[in-house]
């Protein structure tokens, strides 16, 4: 039984890919500004105040980190589940620590956006694959706090996401997809696709609390307690794949998120 409250992490991290702290001219730097510390003032934000998360399948709240022998940065499962977060980046990118949301001291903040046709920093958080993380065709909720200026807002960028794109097993994934900073949810399975947009916008220098539902009767989006929500069936969500928050990939064509973002979280009703 999961104790309430957040909990130190105990095991053992092997992270693989160190963190480079670069700032490229034209193309780079930190999404929350120069030298943004946990400590600093945080924006503005929204009414964001959170659910207990410590009952969730998985919870990174980015209050605690660790380290592996290589220096390489990790975030334990604050849930106290055995899911470890790496953090990976490439071409100079790098994830922050940054101001958090309410009732939250740290979160991590993404590459700045990059007009560069190639080789703009990337950085992501990556959870290896489990499948206690896979919810089947069990009723499951994901989210996370996200904080995106207007001018941070590139079109697509995906927050988290388990799977990709054409991935054997399905998907499920929370995104921006539009330059005014409308968020979506979406869960496949197989051919069987499921989208729901919401009215609301993350694009403007505050908290949001963005939360995405798959249950019997469809698909829900809430953004601030605004809930859209779509008919329709999605079957069983079970890949191979990690969760990965903040970009699907490395690579240059990869939806990167330039924003910040706060307790990420799944949760299956099994």
């Amino acid at each position: 039984m999961r104790r309430a409250g957040r909990r130190p992490w105990v095991g053992a991290v092997v992270a693989v890919v160190a963190v480079v702290a670069v700032v490229l001219t034209g193309c780079g730097g930190d999404a929350a500004g120069p030298d943004l510390r946990p400590d600093t003032p945080q924006p503005s934000s929204t009414s964001t105040r959170a659910a207990d998360l410590s009952g969730a399948d998985l919870w990174l709240s980015f209050e605690e980190e660790t380290l592996g022998y290589d220096g390489a940065t990790a975030y334990p499962d604050a849930a106290g589940g055995p899911g470890v977060g790496r953090v990976l980046v490439a071409s100079g990118g790098a994830v922050r620590p940054a101001a958090g949301a309410d009732d939250s001291a740290v979160s991590i903040a993404f590459p700045a956006p990059c007009r560069a046709v190639s080789g703009c920093p990337r950085g992501l958080v990556e959870v290896p694959p489990t499948r206690s993380l896979d919810a089947g065709t069990d009723d499951f909720e994901f989210g996370a706090t996200v904080w995106l200026a207007a001018d941070q807002a590139t079109g697509a960028s995906n927050i988290v996401q388990k799977g990709r794109f054409g991935s054997g097993g399905g998907q499920w994934k929370l995104q921006v997809d539009s330059e005014a900073g409308f968020p979506s949810c979406q869960v496949r399975s197989g051919d069987e696709v499921l989208v729901v947009r919401s009215d609301t916008t993350v694009a403007d220098s505050a908290w949001h609390r963005v939360v995405c539902r798959r249950d019997g009767e469809g698909l829900a989006i809430t953004v601030d307690g605004s809930v859209a929500r779509r008919a329709g069936a999605t079957g069983s969500v079970t890949n191979d794949e990690p969760i990965r928050v903040g970009s699907p990939g490395l690579g240059d064509d990869d939806d990167q998120f330039h924003g910040r973002v706060d307790d990420v979280y799944v949760r299956i009703d099994r």
